[in-house]
């Protein structure tokens, strides 16, 4: 199948186009005090107006006072800024977003740019100190958020982003482990892995009950030497429970197109698949759109033949 944008399901809306609604950012920070961490973030908020895009809008639904909203966690070396692309679009299709930096694996700690920043980065992900500090980082926002009474809270993120995002919906690891938090009611996990912890991984994603989409390919390795291999990242997929649980994985794919970074890009097609196939998830499972349901059903439709898509 040539590298064309995705087509959707026949008689569907085109969750890979822009939504209906416009978007504005603003920025802000939190102080944690008890552990001296100061989060930043940026929010992505939908607005009733027409997108700027200049794209012929799709039917627009009624914009509720209070919207859905997803919390994303960043990758290695990233910031508030990471997974706009994703964040911005689902923003357009009614589904606000919250995107907070981590202190520490951020790219502040990636401020000298050498070898060895990068070695000490790409260590961090294996120190649980360090995930236990993002796993806190989201509770902490997770708990700003819900204050403000969104009807549904999903939870996303990239690589040691998706990692963190685990620790809140269930994961075990043999240490540090929390109930999965009732306040998430659905996840999407870019790049996600297995990487650490003690327990067999059949107990260990035993507890994660929400439904959740995973999010690779088969060229989404690690970014050091002797890092992940890409078939691995879908190891959490293949030893969680059902129902509700969907694969993606996209064919020549690499981590970076994953990341949400309009800069890197990738081809149309798998773009607009991980648009689309993450827009809809998020439709159906915080907003109850049956038309979103449908499309993740029939998903298949802008697949190649070496994609994959599974659900359960």
């Amino acid at each position: 199948m040539a590298d064309s944008p995705s087509a959707a399901p026949v008689g569907l809306p085109r969750y890979d186009a822009p939504g209906p609604y416009s978007v504005v950012n603003d920025d802000g920070e939190w102080l944690d005090a008890a552990r001296g961490r100061t989060l930043r973030w940026r929010r992505y908020r939908p607005q009733a107006g027409a997108p700027s895009t200049g794209a012929a809008p799709a039917p627009r639904p009624p914009l509720a006072a209070q919207t859905p909203l997803v919390l994303h966690s960043h990758g290695l070396g990233g910031s508030r800024e990471s997974g706009a692309d994703w964040l911005a679009h689902w923003a357009s299709w009614g589904i606000a977003g919250l995107a907070v930096q981590h202190p520490g694996t951020d790219v502040d700690a990636l401020a000298s740019d050498s070898p060895l920043a990068l070695r000490r980065l790409l260590r961090a992900a294996t120190d649980a100190g360090r995930l236990a500090d993002r796993q806190h980082d989201l509770l902490f926002a997770l708990d700003r958020i819900a204050a403000e009474t969104p009807p549904a809270i999903g939870l996303s993120g990239h690589s040691f982003g998706a990692v963190s995002a685990l620790r809140l919906i269930g994961e075990r690891r043999g240490g540090g482990d929390r109930p999965a938090d009732p306040r998430v009611a659905a996840a999407v996990l870019f790049s996600p892995s297995a990487r650490g912890g003690s327990l067999p991984l059949a107990e260990r994603y035993a507890g994660v009950a929400i439904p959740c989409l995973h999010l690779t390919g088969s060229r989404d390795d690690g970014i050091g030497p002797g890092d992940i291999v890409a078939a691995d990242r879908r190891l959490p997929f293949d030893h969680m429970p059902g129902p509700g649980k969907y694969l993606l994985a996209l064919d020549g794919a690499t981590h970076a197109e994953f990341a949400g970074d309009a800069a890197v890009g990738g081809p149309p097609r798998r773009r607009a698949l991980l648009k689309g196939a993450s827009t809809a998830f998020w439709r159906a499972r915080l907003a109850a759109d049956v038309e979103a349901m449908a499309w993740l059903d029939g998903a298949a439709a802008g697949l190649a033949a070496s994609d994959l898509f599974v659900r359960r």
